[in-house]
């Protein structure tokens, strides 16, 4: 009789002041997990000493970095010897720990990297959070092509073979959507399976129009970076076209009075330059990231 081999499963998550929770949440993933690896990520309470004590691995960062430094810290550790399953899950108790198994089964059956989506439960989420999550999805969506319902989902599951290949930058929360772009980017399998959500109240420290703002232009960098020809093509041909239509009506002005309106005419000109300046940076950026590849 062979005996079963068990896989290697990592459960990391990156934490900030949460030692209400933290205890609690390592001592229940435990079940789960070979190992438990928590990120301190510059907290001012006792979220190092009670994850250590509920028998977590602890890296510690002396100040804040982000939760984008976190994950990394998180890949960097592991890559020497890397697990069969590496699930990352937040550190404020939002997500299920029981629900660990349904998010690492897609790995273990061939996949990358596997989103835990909170779609079913959307009617649960408060409703200034859905919308911020649908405008990150089809960003998302638009970046990657992936075809998923919850893009910003801190609940996950990464292959061995994804912790090797995938290689971040993003240091806040729009580490998130990078993962998925990186995971396209390098033909990996993604795929994503329902998940619960718990929202209590007190989980997030960050005020969320600034927070929303925050990822949202970080997401749009990553479109620039990742599809310069469409980011700054559309934006060129927007501004040519105002410009032109600028142009138009000076042209009307002049036609009727002989008077040349010179701050339209002016505006009519630097829109175009600036447009098709844009236009041609598109250009160039794009045949430079396809020699890249």
């Amino acid at each position: 009789m062979t005996e079963t081999i068990r896989p290697k499963i990592v459960v990391a998550m990156p934490a900030y002041n949460e030692e209400r929770y933290i205890g609690s949440l390592v001592l229940k993933v435990k079940k789960y997990a070979t190992e438990v690896i928590v990120v301190d990520d510059g907290s001012t309470d006792g979220t190092s000493e009670i994850a250590r004590l509920a028998g977590a691995t602890v890296v510690r960062q002396t100040r804040r970095k982000g939760k984008g430094t976190a994950i990394q810290k998180i890949l960097n550790k592991v890559k020497d010897e890397p697990p069969d399953v590496l699930v990352l899950i937040d550190a404020d108790f939002q997500h299920n720990p029981d629900e660990i198994p349904s998010v690492i089964k897609p790995v273990l059956d061939g996949f990358d990297l596997v989103i835990g989506s909170r779609r079913a439960q959307a009617r649960k989420t408060p409703r200034y959070r859905r919308f911020g999550q649908k405008v990150f999805l089809n960003l998302s969506r638009f970046l990657s092509k992936a075809k998923l319902t919850d893009s910003e989902s801190g609940f996950r599951a990464i292959s061995k073979k994804a912790i090797s290949e995938m290689h971040l930058k993003e240091n806040g929360f729009a580490v998130e959507t990078e993962m998925i772009a990186e995971a396209n980017d390098k033909g990996l399998k993604v795929t994503e399976v329902p998940i619960s959500n718990i929202y209590t109240g007190d989980g997030s420290t960050l005020n969320p129009f600034t927070h929303g703002l925050e990822v949202m232009s970080r997401i749009m960098t990553m479109i620039s970076e990742r599809k310069p020809l469409f980011f700054f093509g559309t934006a060129g041909a927007v501004l040519t076209i105002l410009g032109l239509i600028a142009g138009v009506r000076v042209l009307q002005i002049f036609s009727q009075s002989s008077v040349i309106p010179v701050g339209t005419t002016m505006i009519s000109i630097a829109l175009v330059i600036i447009g098709m300046f844009s236009i041609f940076t598109g250009i160039i950026l794009h045949v430079l990231t396809r020699r890249q590849v």
